[in-house]
């Protein structure tokens, strides 16, 4: 990375890393990188840090492996409970990729290794080493977030002890050989998502999280197609494809359902609940509009969409027209409007 771009990246990170400002939004989309995406940041400068279960850790003693990283203090009153939240379930959706969480204290002269200790209790992961807890010389802490992470933190020693600290809210994924490979909002559920998709690969873990959702749009957005080509082979007369088009659109819609539906149950609750739009104002209404015509459209559709079937299967052919003309724009809607929601919350 150029000094001009390492200079750039730490003055957009300064301008979203501070705590009293991070109700925002996170990261860009080119900090936030994709889970594969071949980007680097900088590389984190040696350090040499103590642990709050004893020993210290140095740069060198993580290398080899990617890990995460947040910054916190304990006594913090604002982002760090719900950051430490999300490190929590980082820690967990980690789990065999052999990642530690990395949380390194803003506050080192209120958090000794006794302090830290204390506090860390509360979390699994400590003693095993896989979520290690960090204090040291606040001045090299200092140092090491704002030139090797290039995030912002300023100590107002005149400030409560609960808002002494302004610092970043972002969690940082580093590879095994101490590159910043992305930065990724540590305050909600969706940022944690990403984090730990980028880490688990960077791990060599491929079963990545983010992946299903994925899967639901492509097969959202090959029923559409299959939908669009389904109708110009009927208005060219050519019954016999039409009718496997759209039987296989059919196929395509329900392998969503079952998808879907294992998402929303079965994985989502594991993930800590669903991924909620961060958009405010306007975009916030009519991803809210969007998404109610999507579901009420879907609900409305299947009775649709196999009555058309059926009808076409007891060859009722004007009947079969006729609902068809009333299936086919709706379930076309639903189709695209369910990749149009993908984009809106998980981005390309």
């Amino acid at each position: 990375m150029t000094l001009g771009r390492a200079g750039c990246l730490a003055l957009a990170l300064a301008g979203l890393s501070a705590c009293t400002l991070q109700e925002g939004g996170g990261p860009s989309f080119e900090l936030a990188a994709g889970t594969t995406s071949p980007a680097e940041f900088g590389e984190i400068a040696t350090f040499d840090l103590e642990s709050a279960n004893g020993g210290r850790v140095t740069r060198e003693d993580l290398a080899g492996k990617p890990w995460l990283v947040g910054f916190i203090f304990t006594r913090c009153a604002t982002i760090c409970p719900q950051l430490v939240g999300e490190m929590s379930r980082a820690h967990k959706l980690l789990g065999d990729a052999g990642a530690p969480v990395v949380a390194i204290t803003v506050d080192p002269e209120h958090d000794t290794v006794r302090v830290l200790n204390d506090y860390a209790s509360h979390f699994e992961g400590t003693e095993d080493g896989s979520w290690l807890w960090l204090t040291g010389d606040e001045e090299k802490i200092y140092e090491l977030i704002r030139k090797s992470f290039k995030l912002a933190v300023e100590r107002d020693p005149d400030a409560d002890p609960g808002l002494l600290v302004s610092h970043s809210s972002f969690l940082v994924a580093v590879d095994g050989a101490g590159k910043i490979r992305g930065y990724y909002q540590g305050t909600d559920k969706q940022g944690t998502v990403q984090a730990v998709d980028r880490v688990r690969f960077l791990a060599g873990k491929r079963d990545m999280l983010s992946a299903q959702p994925r899967l639901n749009a492509m097969l959202n957005g090959i029923c559409a197609l299959l939908l669009v080509v389904g109708l110009v082979a009927i208005r060219r007369k050519r019954k016999h494809l039409h009718a496997r088009l759209m039987g296989l659109a059919f196929l395509f819609s329900a392998a969503f359902l079952a998808s879907y539906l294992h998402y929303h149950f079965k994985v989502l609750p594991s993930l800590g609940g669903h991924v909620g739009f961060r958009g405010e104002g306007v975009w916030r209404t009519a991803y809210l509009v969007l998404l109610l015509c999507h579901i009420l459209g879907a609900v409305i559709n299947l009775p649709m969409v196999l009555r058309t079937f059926w009808l076409a299967r007891k060859q009722r052919w004007d009947d079969h027209r006729r609902m068809a003309r009333r299936t086919y724009p709706l379930w076309l809607f639903v189709s695209i409007s369910g990749v149009a929601v993908y984009f809106a919350l998980y981005g390309a």
